[in-house]
């Protein structure tokens, strides 16, 4: 047998053992991660991408010691990652995470519960109910708002969609769409997810219409009503209407008031899309963008593009919890279904705690350290658009008010960049959607 204090051993001795006794080895691996972590992949000097060459994938015969690992990850997979740590950094509607959820990822996965059913992850079932219901509450959706974390903001609407047609068209679940012609309706500048969910769930993308834009990427609410009139007179049924709140390319917030009672009118869901927007929410001065979302039937958020969580975080939110645990097949015959199982209630069924990371994020900076850096956010965008308007350059495309993201079309923005994106105070700046690559 291999030296074990050479960190050569059998497979098994990489478990943790119930005992303890190979805790000082599991501890030095730790310790070298960490170190890896905060000496290599934390600072900014490296390039945004070192080496564009393919790593070759190995796999050998015999197990490896983290010794030969870890140097070989830093060596030659790390120069091969995007490095978001860097001052210029654009981020891509991705912000760099807090400390604390990087390090929540660890505990995650060490902790290894389910939030598959309250048997596999009681104290975190518990835990996710609270916080879907407190984030719900504050985009206004009532004392007895819902929701749940998933894997990314496209599930997010997929699942907006497919509880709308619960609620419009019950039998659909059991029947099929069985040639119904119904309709769903979505901002031009909609995410791509909408089309993909359109095709999932059958509806087909030719019955996904896009709503036409102004100049700053937000939806028209008079074509809307024009849309939604036409689909009736032609004897389709509307039955979903889907805003945006920070549109991927110009950050554009939709008029949400207008939109909603519009929606309303014609008797549709409404749903936001604020998988990015939806952080102003959180900052007093700026919470007014997203007036409207509270007549949202759902809501998609994903506090890992501009709460600083790791990835992934993302969430759905609803007005009423009855339409999203009817969407879904209520019945897990091999787990105890007297409580709240957050595995039917989503298309997903085996999922991390994601609810802890967020829950370390929220209490590391509070409501007011939120507030500050959102505002900063905001105001580093603002002082990026001043530098537009004044330059010959580039042109703005989407001016303030809007969210913490600035638009130049083409060739690259003057310097030096100012724009919100990693929260760092390094003066990086976002810019969606590929516009102005990094040099």
């Amino acid at each position: 047998m291999r030296n074990f204090e050479e960190g050569r051993s059998p497979a098994t001795e990489w478990f943790a053992r119930p005992g303890g006794s190979n805790q000082e080895i599991l501890r030095a691996m730790g310790y070298a991660v960490v170190d890896a972590i905060v000496d290599g992949i934390l600072p900014g000097d490296r390039p945004f991408v070192a080496e564009t060459s393919p790593f070759p994938w190995r796999v050998p015969t015999q197990g490896r010691s983290y010794r030969e690992i870890l140097p070989e990850v830093m060596g030659e997979l790390v120069p091969r990652a995007l490095n978001v740590h860097h001052p210029g950094y654009r981020g891509h509607m991705d912000s760099v995470p807090l400390m604390w959820s990087v390090w929540g990822d660890a505990l995650i996965a060490a902790l290894h519960n389910n939030m598959l059913s309250a048997e596999l992850a009681p104290g975190f079932t518990h835990l996710e109910a609270q916080g879907m219901n407190w984030f719900g509450q504050q985009f206004g959706l009532g004392e007895n708002a819902f929701g749940t974390l998933m894997a990314g903001g496209s599930l997010a609407n997929l699942t907006a969609l497919l509880a709308a047609r619960q609620a419009r068209f019950p039998d659909v679940k059991d029947r099929g769409w069985d040639n119904l012609p119904a309709v769903a309706l979505v901002s031009a500048a909609a995410h791509t997810s909408f089309r993909k969910a359109a095709n999932v769930m059958g509806l087909g993308r030719d019955r996904l219409r896009m709503v036409p834009t102004d100049a700053q990427g937000r939806m028209i609410p008079l074509a809307l009503a024009e849309a939604l009139a036409q689909a009736k007179s032609q004897g389709q049924i509307p039955f979903f209407v889907g805003a945006v709140a920070g549109t991927t390319v110009t950050g554009a917030v939709d008029l949400l008031p207008e939109i909603g009672a519009i929606a309303r009118q014609f008797g549709c869901w409404f749903h936001v899309d604020a998988a990015y927007g939806g952080a102003v929410r959180f900052s007093p001065d700026w919470r007014h963008l997203l007036s409207g979302c509270e007549q949202a039937d759902s809501i998609t958020f994903n506090p890992q593009k501009w709460l600083w969580v790791a990835r992934t975080c993302a969430m759905l939110l609803v007005r009423d919890r009855q339409v999203l645990e009817h969407t879904f097949d209520r019945d897990l015959p091999y787990m105890d279904e007297t409580g709240l199982n957050f595995g039917n209630v989503t298309v997903q069924g085996t999922r991390r705690t994601d609810i802890l990371k967020l829950w370390l994020v929220l209490q590391s900076l509070g409501l007011a350290g939120l507030a500050q850096l959102l505002d900063r956010s905001m105001a580093q965008s603002r002082q990026w658009a001043q530098r537009i308007a004044e330059t010959d350059e580039a042109e703005l495309v989407c001016p303030p008010p809007s969210t913490s993201s600035a638009c130049a079309p083409g060739g690259k923005p003057p310097r030096p960049c100012a724009i919100a994106g990693n929260g760092s105070g390094d003066g990086g700046y976002r810019c969606p959607a590929g516009r102005g690559k990094p040099s």
